[in-house]
């Protein structure tokens, strides 16, 4: 007897447990599982995804490549880089910047230096979808996050595209006004695209006042998204996006004083379970990470992670650097920043009570190299699940 003689509750039980990532090779193996449409059968893919042992990986996104990273915590620190997964170009003249990349369960909303389109990116399942975009006035940057309904049982994802002008906040050049009302000349200001209906509508959600952020540090939590935020008093928050109900909200940081503009807030995700997010003081250089314990809707709380003092180093990251907790248990951060002369990325490694900085010989295709970067290439580090 063979697999495809089994009663199909069984071969459903069985393919239940088996990785998102073999599941496409057995494609060929039985084509009827797929031309059935059973891998696109909302109620397997949900059992799937409930019932699959949940693999987690630490990638490095640059270029329009994405690297597993592995890590060896001893004495001597290093990354290494294996295994490239590389996104394909409908046109080969067509550059993906995948360190503007916005990843949300498991998946990759890829920015393009063509700003007439945008790419969602699967890289492990590898399939892609290509979106038009209409372009902005010059002044202005177009922002962008995914998400998705997370009140409904079968993942509705949705793109929130929202107009950005660059502004000056002091010593510190970068930070965005975020505009999400609309204007009396009717021009658009947000909208949100629906996987759903493939198409593009208005937005009507409204902020209470203005907000600055950072346009490109927008994370991902259970279909919801999170920027560290000020507004024109200075006052800092977490500001999130529900995209059950397309509202903004605005929720407490875990400061207990109010930070500098030039002093560094980045956040990013643990496990896809928590918000984390780095605070650097300019002034001292002491890090400062922190965790969340619970989320609301209008409620967060916070716990201290870990405390480094980089004083020794004379090193302060600036806000296009990326972190991601590899080993919660021994408190060890990967951390990925321009480096002093900007001619290279520099990769660090902390841990509390200690701190070690990598070389920039990191091993990307097999071999030992100096890896140069410009510095808008700066890559990113995130912790990864893959998905159907």
């Amino acid at each position: 007897m063979t697999i495809s003689q089994l009663p199909q509750d069984l071969i459903e039980e069985i393919l239940y447990r088996v990785p998102v990532t073999s599941l496409r090779r057995l494609r060929s193996t039985c084509k009827g599982w797929y031309h059935q449409a059973l891998f696109k059968d909302p109620r397997f893919i949900k059992k799937h995804f409930d019932k699959t042992a949940k693999q987690y990986h630490a990638l490095m996104l640059f270029g329009n490549t994405v690297c597993p990273m592995s890590s060896v915590v001893d004495r001597v620190m290093r990354v290494v880089s294996i295994y490239p997964h590389r996104l394909a170009l409908p046109h080969r003249d067509e550059f993906v910047s995948l360190s503007e990349a916005f990843h949300c369960d498991g998946i990759l909303l890829c920015s393009l230096l063509m700003k007439t389109m945008i790419v969602v990116w699967n890289p492990f399942s590898g399939q892609t979808r290509w979106i038009q975009v209409t372009q902005l006035q010059d002044h202005y940057i177009g922002a962008y996050a995914l998400g998705y309904n997370n009140k409904e049982l079968c993942r509705s994802y949705k793109i929130l595209r929202f107009r950005c002008q660059y502004v000056k906040l002091a010593a510190s050049w970068g930070w965005g006004a975020l505009n999400v009302t609309p204007e009396p000349e009717g021009n658009i200001i947000s909208e949100i695209y629906e996987f759903s209906s493939n198409l593009w509508r208005n937005l009507d959600s409204v902020l209470p006042d203005q907000a600055y952020l950072k346009p490109s540090g927008g994370v991902s939590l259970n279909g919801n998204t999170y920027w560290m935020s000020c507004n024109k008093k200075g006052d800092y928050s977490l500001l999130s996006f529900d995209f059950s109900t397309e509202k903004f909200q605005r929720l407490c940081a875990p400061f207990h004083h109010e930070p500098c503009h030039i002093d560094t807030r980045v956040l990013s995700v643990v496990r896809e379970e928590r918000l984390s997010l780095l605070y650097q003081s300019r002034k001292t250089l002491e890090v400062e990470i922190w965790m969340t314990d619970e989320i609301e809707t209008t409620f967060v709380s916070w716990s201290k992670f870990l405390r480094v003092d980089l004083l020794g180093l004379n090193h302060c990251f600036s806000d296009s650097m990326s972190f991601s907790i590899i080993d919660e248990e021994k408190k060890v951060v990967v951390c990925c920043d321009e480096a002093g002369n900007f001619d290279f990325t520099m990769v660090w490694i902390v841990k509390e009570g200690e701190e070690y900085r990598a070389s920039p010989d990191i091993s990307v295709d097999g071999g030992v190299q100096a890896w140069s970067i410009p510095l808008l290439s700066v890559p990113s580090l995130f912790g990864y699940v893959p998905k159907n």
